[in-house]
């Protein structure tokens, strides 16, 4: 009653003009509908069955960890168990890992035994290997991939139902799961933990901080070690001692989840090889420290030179060579050549150039110095600035002769440089009394400021003794010699001690004898071991590597699945064998359609032909020609 009516209109039939349009968008529509239907091409066999074909490689930890009470036997027996569980269409593999991964028995040689062989087969082997826990670190990340790889490239020829990584470990903290964290895990392979667990919880780890720096051999022997508590302790009081002296007994207190450092007692008289201990926790393979004595350090040095001066009077190598005598903490061993080979330098640490060479030999040093050598070079008056530069590989260094002078001191002394600071006492500061009679003068250029540092200089002018870093290693140049027709400075009771100075400076310096870890020598257990360097006896002291001793468990179920590892759920793998034929094949129409998931595939070409549409559709229709006609 409130509308104005309106007569109809009559219009034509609607017609189509774009079929092409009409059917782009129809198939769209079809193929969008087809989709949401999730279908299968049914012909393609999926493997799920009553009794499917199954794959599983049993991982057994070895690592120094398992030395703990019974969990080696604890891991034995599972590992059985699992050999008893699998039936003759299950493939069997055992590994044993611990930093390294050994196949023991593999998925094709045990193919074709029974259970009962393959569980006989494996008590053959640990009786005959005698098979125990190594000292080698835990390396579960690389375990558990290489398990993975070989389950998957046995699946190339034969595809199997389930493929199975079973893990017999401790879990502990310490493990290294990097491989887990780098590389993404198969989604076909799943991971079945078995962890074993001691009967006594909790454990102290001892570990070596830091070895002392030492000036000399005659110094206390005092270091500084870990004491580790792992999360699960029910004690905290740990005591520290070297073995076979209770008098050096020190006791300290650790929470369970942490660590501390301490400072041990000196190191006895008469523990010439050192073994700290630690006690008050129910665990003893990580209990240990061994530390061996301090070790004149060998020093090889090649002196570029006249071998006839070696004893002639006054000359620089004679002074030389009288200075570089052994000493408790190191040991020169000096070695005199006209000429330097290659392979002598890769043989020396250490290389003094005297008087002049040329720039081939120089570009020889500069070489020696970038990869860690140490060069000390005396140019003498002869000397070109072109091969002093060489050495160091700045062209801007210039040298020529000091002249005018009776005689030259040192001045600005840089006292906070590492080499002079042992001089920077009050009662052996003083340098004055050594005077040079001829020095050579060099000019430097700003630009390798960082590089270069000068220690002494002439008078408060040019440099005397310089250092400059040439790649790891370094250049230290004297402009004026120690012979007595150049300097009193070779018989002053500073030469030694300086020249000594700059062996320590560079990492030469005489330092408690270093520790190595199972796997970084020849050894496979913790202890002393008796060497040769350059042909003298050498002792060194293994130690286990601390990581095993961070056996706090942590949970494999919760960090996998962090990780996205799939798990075995041992719940939905008993109710198959009880499936139906019905439900048999239901699972196999769902394993079907999410191996294929075509369904992905017909959305995107839905998406393709709406593309071709939306670019047909925008283009407009080309007119209608009509024919005029012109009157006659």
């Amino acid at each position: 009653m409130f509308l104005e009516q309106t007569p109809e209109k009559l219009t034509r039939r609607t017609r189509v003009d774009r079929w092409l349009l009409l059917a782009l968008r129809c198939l769209a529509l079809l193929l969008l509908a087809f989709a949401f239907g999730r279908p299968f091409l049914n012909t393609i066999p999926v493997a799920i069955a009553a009794n499917p074909l199954e794959r599983k490689i049993i991982l057994i930890d070895r690592s120094a960890s398992m030395k703990r009470e019974n969990l080696w036997e604890q891991a034995i027996e599972k590992a059985r168990e699992q050999l008893k569980e699998s039936n003759t269409t299950t493939e069997v593999a055992i590994a044993f890992f611990d930093n390294e991964f050994e196949e023991v028995a593999s998925l094709a040689a045990w193919a074709s035994l029974s259970p009962v062989a393959r569980n006989s087969a494996f008590n053959d082997f640990i009786s005959e290997r005698q098979a125990e826990p190594s000292w080698q670190t835990t390396n579960l990340g690389t375990a558990m991939t290489r398990a993975a790889d070989l389950l998957l490239a046995a699946d190339i020829d034969d595809p199997a139902m389930t493929m199975e990584v079973v893990v017999i470990s401790d879990f502990q903290s310490g493990a290294e799961q990097t491989a887990l964290q780098n590389e993404a895990w198969p989604d076909d392979v799943k991971v079945h933990c078995l962890p074993v667990t001691p009967e006594k919880s909790g454990n102290f780890s001892l570990a070596l901080a830091s070895t002392p720096p030492r000036s000399s051999i005659d110094e206390e022997e005092v270091y500084r070690v870990r004491i580790q508590n792992a999360s699960d302790s029910d004690f905290s009081t740990a005591t520290v001692a070297w073995k076979d002296a209770p008098d050096t007994a020190i006791e300290t207190t650790v929470a369970p989840g942490n660590s501390r450092i301490i400072r041990t007692p000196p190191r006895p008289a008469a523990a010439v090889r050192g073994l700290l201990t630690v006690t008050g926790d129910h665990h003893e393979f990580d209990n240990e420290v061994f530390l061996s004595p301090v070790q004149a350090r060998p020093l090889r040095i090649l002196v570029s030179g006249d071998t006839e001066l070696e004893e002639t009077a006054g000359s620089a190598l004679f002074y030389l060579k009288r200075a570089l005598q052994p000493t408790p903490n190191l040991e020169p061993i000096v070695t005199v050549r006209a000429q330097m080979t290659d392979k002598e330098l890769t043989e020396t640490e250490v290389v003094v150039i005297l008087d002049q060479w040329s720039t081939e030999v120089g570009n020889q040093l500069k070489q020696f110095a970038e990869s860690g050598g140490l060069v000390i070079a005396l140019p003498s008056s002869e000397a070109s600035s072109e091969a002093l530069a060489e050495i160091v590989g700045d062209d801007s260094w210039k040298l020529s002769e000091a002249e005018g002078r009776e005689f030259a001191l040192l001045g600005d002394l840089d006292f906070e440089h590492p080499v002079l600071e042992p001089f920077a006492r009050a009662r052996i500061r003083d340098f004055t009394k050594i005077r040079f009679w001829k020095h050579r003068n060099l000019v430097l250029s700003a630009e390798g400021e960082e590089e270069t540092r000068i220690l002494a200089t002439f008078d408060g002018e040019s440099p005397a003794i310089i250092e400059r870093r040439v790649g790891e290693g370094s250049v230290f140049a004297f402009l004026s010699g120690w012979e007595p027709r150049e300097s009193q400075l070779a018989l002053s009771s500073k030469f030694v001690p300086l020249l000594f100075s700059i062996f320590e400076h560079t990492g030469f310096s005489i330092r408690s004898a270093p520790t190595y870890l199972v796997g970084e020598t020849s050894s496979v257990e913790p202890g002393f071991k008796e060497t040769e360097r350059d042909g003298e006896p050498h002792l060194l002291a293994i130690n286990l590597n601390p990581r095993e001793g961070n056996t706090t468990p942590f949970d494999p179920n919760v960090v996998f699945s962090g990780l996205g590892i799939p798990l075995i759920d041992e719940a939905a793998n008993d109710s198959l064998k009880n499936l139906t034929e019905d439900q048999i094949e239901r699972l196999e129409s769902e394993a079907k359609e999410g191996k294929q998931k075509l369904w992905k595939w017909i959305v995107f070409a839905a998406l393709f032909i709406l593309v071709i549409e939306s670019i047909l559709a925008g283009r407009r229709p080309q007119p209608a020609r009509t024919l005029q006609s012109t009157a006659t």
